[in-house]
């Protein structure tokens, strides 16, 4: 790519960003107090994808220079000197994990919002809910790899998948793995309480003896050292049940029958990541 069509990729971006950010007659923007300091994060993540369908209607086709995979921090010795202006404007751009982050929890909040029941239509259990979070944010994150349906439709599936690409964390001792835990974290839980050792991915992707639930991690809580002990999560929930946000998972639970960061009684077992390059 010439630096000139690089150029306008960002200018375009950052324009669009920036035109969304400052529109006085959204009633959710301006519901939300700002400090002027600071870049809204919120009005940003509302307008994904939108920059990829600018930015491609411009040039004729679809941009070869995905904003996802470029923090501004990374982009400002390129474009340093073709003017303060521009270099202002992307120095205070939030990071693309801010943007990731808030995108997510923008979807989980819409999906919840549907009151979508469990098996009530096509991709409304575990996996399916988390297919339906995967093609969302396939748009707007275009640069990662993802898994298809066709592909890898079952939690076990989905497992294997991102095993075989080297991102999936079979977990020992689920009480140590809170520095895995992150928005964006795809939670894979064995079967209602069976206990696991150093699981192999044959056993976790058996069905019937391994995986049984997934879940995405939407938020995270930390304590003053900065170290995970409780998330939050947005999943298929079980029959009878709506898609939805649940809290209670934490490293040491008041249940000292539960185990740790666990589904109620069903151990973590793995862990892999929706934004996975």
């Amino acid at each position: 790519m010439t630096k000139r069509r690089t150029l306008l990729l960002l200018t375009l971006g950052v324009l669009a960003l920036g035109n969304v950010a400052r529109a006085e007659h959204d009633g959710r923007l301006a519901a939300v107090p700002q400090d002027s300091s600071r870049p809204n994060v919120e009005a940003l993540t509302m307008l994904l994808p939108a920059p990829f369908s600018i930015m491609a209607g411009v040039l004729g086709n679809n941009p070869t220079f995905p904003y996802p995979l470029l923090d501004a921090p990374s982009a400002l010795p390129a474009i340093a000197a073709n003017g303060p202006v521009l270099y202002d404007l992307l120095s205070s751009l939030p990071s693309r994990e801010a943007l990731f982050t808030n995108y997510l929890q923008r979807l989980a909040n819409e999906y919840e919002s549907k009151h979508i029941l469990y098996r009530s239509i096509p991709l409304s259990d575990c996996s399916g809910m988390f297919h339906r979070l995967l093609q969302q944010m396939k748009e707007a994150f275009p640069a990662f790899v993802y898994p298809e349906v066709t592909e890898a439709r079952s939690s076990r599936a989905l497992a294997q998948w991102y095993h075989a690409r080297g991102g999936l964390h079979i977990i020992g001792n689920a009480a140590d793995s809170g520095h895995l835990i992150k928005p964006g974290a795809v939670l894979f839980f064995g079967q209602v309480g069976k206990k696991y050792q150093n699981p192999s991915i044959e056993l976790l992707t058996a069905y019937g003896q391994g995986i049984m639930h997934i879940g995405t991690v939407v938020d995270v809580e930390k304590d003053e050292q900065g170290q995970v002990i409780g998330y939050t999560m947005f999943h298929a929930r079980g029959r009878g049940k709506i898609a939805s946000h649940t809290h209670h998972y934490r490293s040491n639970p008041q249940n000292s029958g539960l185990p740790a960061f666990g589904n109620w009684r069903q151990q973590l077992v793995a862990i892999a990541y929706i934004d996975t390059p």
